[in-house]
């Protein structure tokens, strides 16, 4: 829930997600298949609160989540409700705009909701939550894009990922490509690289890929505590 990347590419649309967390939480279950709204909702599930960082419907839906808003916060708990339920609380409503102004927010951690729904349109919206208000920003979706966590990485960092991203988009590249990146990618100290180790148990404790096309999405799952990976496809359902 703290690094993101997106690629539009050959008619396929790709997301990235490395997950920073503390590695006691990395017993994920996963696919966890939930109804909601008239939608089959795959994901894997956190086993502390069972909500999710990372969510994708048979619908052509996806819904993924950062850590913090506009810039880093305090946490200041007990919060009246855990950030990945209000991610699978997302699916009951239309578009993402519905859910920022009819969702209560109120005593909820600040957060960053990203939502692509290429069955209506392949814009992908961004909604950020700092504790008092919300903001739906709009980012077209035949760009590339990376988000990293404002709560976990400084804006110095952020613009840093930002330049290596933007190198990285001048290869050659292909979902497998993207993983790689996301797993192997160096360049920077362990504290802030794109796979990070903070010590003291935070670290990047898994890696979710969604690539979706016309007929199928493909979700992937990597845990890199339990160095195990697997697939899940998901039929897409046609209205």
């Amino acid at each position: 829930m703290c690094t993101l990347t997106y690629l539009p590419l050959n008619n396929e649309y790709i997301f990235t997600s490395n997950r920073d967390e503390h590695d006691s939480r990395a017993d994920t279950l996963f696919p966890v298949a939930k109804d909601i709204n008239g939608m089959q909702v795959f994901f894997p599930q956190d086993p502390k609160a069972g909500g999710t960082w990372i969510a994708s419907s048979n619908t052509k839906r996806i819904a993924i989540l950062l850590n913090g808003a506009f810039e880093a916060h305090k946490h200041r708990p007990p919060y009246r409700k855990s950030r990945g339920i209000i991610l699978l609380d997302s699916f009951n409503y239309s578009s993402l705009h519905d859910f920022s102004t009819q969702y209560d927010l109120l005593g909820i951690e600040p957060f960053t909701l990203v939502q692509f729904d290429s069955s209506n349109s392949n814009e992908i919206l961004e909604l950020k939550w700092d504790g008092v208000k919300s903001i739906v920003t709009p980012f077209p979706g035949d760009q590339a894009h990376i988000w990293s966590s404002t709560q976990l990485y400084s804006k110095e960092i952020r613009q840093k990922r930002q330049d290596w991203f933007s190198d990285l988009l001048n290869e050659e590249l292909d979902a497998s490509k993207l993983a790689h990146f996301h797993e192997f990618g160096d360049r920077m100290e362990k504290e802030n690289n794109i796979v990070m180790d903070r010590g003291f148990g935070l670290r990047t404790i898994s890696i979710s890929q969604i690539v979706i096309n016309k007929e199928k999405t493909k979700f992937n799952y990597r845990n890199l505590i339990k160095n195990t990976n697997e697939d899940h496809w998901i039929d897409h359902l046609h209205i």
